[in-house]
C-alpha cells in the first residue's frame, strides 16, 4: 500500500502479483489489485478483473455494487441492471436495491417494470423520497402512454405520490420558497388532480 500511496502502481502490482502466485484466492490482495487498475483509470481491465473476482466471491456484494456503478458511469445499463438483480438475489429486503434497480429500468424506457420496483421500495420503506419522484415520474410517463383502466390507475398513484412528497415538505417545515418550487414542479410532473 505504501506504494499505492506514491502512486507507484507498477510496484504495488508486482508484489500483489508475487503474493497471488502463493495463494490465488486471497481476497485482500484482489481487492487491491483492483484498486490499482481503477487508480490508473484501466477501467476495461478494471471491469474484466472485478467479474473475475465475482467468479471466485460472488456473494461479495460491495464488489457487485462497485461493479453496477461502473457499469452506470460506462451507460451501459443492461450490466448494470444484472448487478442489481444480483444484489436483489441476496438482499431482496433493501429498499435502496429496489429503487437503484427501478431507476436503471426507468432508463432503459421499461415504464411497467420500474413503477413495480418504486412501488416495492415503498412497501419496504415508506420515507424512501427519491422512490416517490420516481413513481411520479413512471406514472406520468405511463399515463401520457395508455388510455385503459390502467392509466386511470397510474393517475391514482401518481396523485398518491404526489400528496406523500408534499406532505414530507411540510413535514419537515421546508422553507416556503423551496415548498413554492416543489409545487410548481409539480405542475410539470402530474396528470392533474381534475383528470381521474
Amino acid at each position: 500500500m505504501r506504494y499505492e500511496a506514491k502512486e507507484d502502481y507498477h510496484s504495488a502490482l508486482e508484489i500483489y502479483e508475487s503474493i497471488l502466485e502463493e495463494d490465488e484466492t486471497n481476497a485482500h490482495v484482489l481487492k487491491r489489485r483492483l484498486v490499482c487498475l481503477k487508480a490508473q483509470n484501466r477501467i476495461n481491465d478494471y471491469v474484466r478483473e472485478l467479474n473475475e473476482y465475482l467468479k471466485l466471491f460472488q456473494a461479495d456484494h460491495e464488489a457487485w455494487l462497485e461493479l453496477c456503478d461502473t457499469y452506470l458511469n460506462e451507460m451501459d445499463f443492461a450490466k448494470a441492471a444484472f448487478c442489481l438483480e444480483e444484489l436483489i438475489l441476496m438482499y431482496p429486503h433493501n429498499h435502496v436495491y429496489q429503487q437503484r434497480y427501478a431507476d436503471i429500468k426507468y432508463t432503459q424506457g421499461q415504464f411497467d417494470l420500474a413503477k413495480t420496483y418504486y412501488l416495492y421500495s415503498l412497501k419496504l420503506n415508506p420515507n424512501n423520497v427519491r422512490s416517490l419522484y420516481g413513481l411520479l415520474l413512471t406514472t406520468a410517463n405511463l399515463k401520457s402512454s395508455q388510455k385503459t383502466k390502467e392509466g386511470s390507475d397510474n393517475t391514482k398513484l401518481n396523485l398518491w405520490a404526489r400528496e406523500q412528497i408534499e406532505k414530507k415538505y411540510n413535514d419537515v417545515d421546508s422553507d416556503k420558497n423551496l415548498i413554492d418550487s416543489v409545487n410548481s414542479l409539480f405542475q410539470y410532473l402530474t396528470i392533474g388532480k381534475n383528470e381521474k
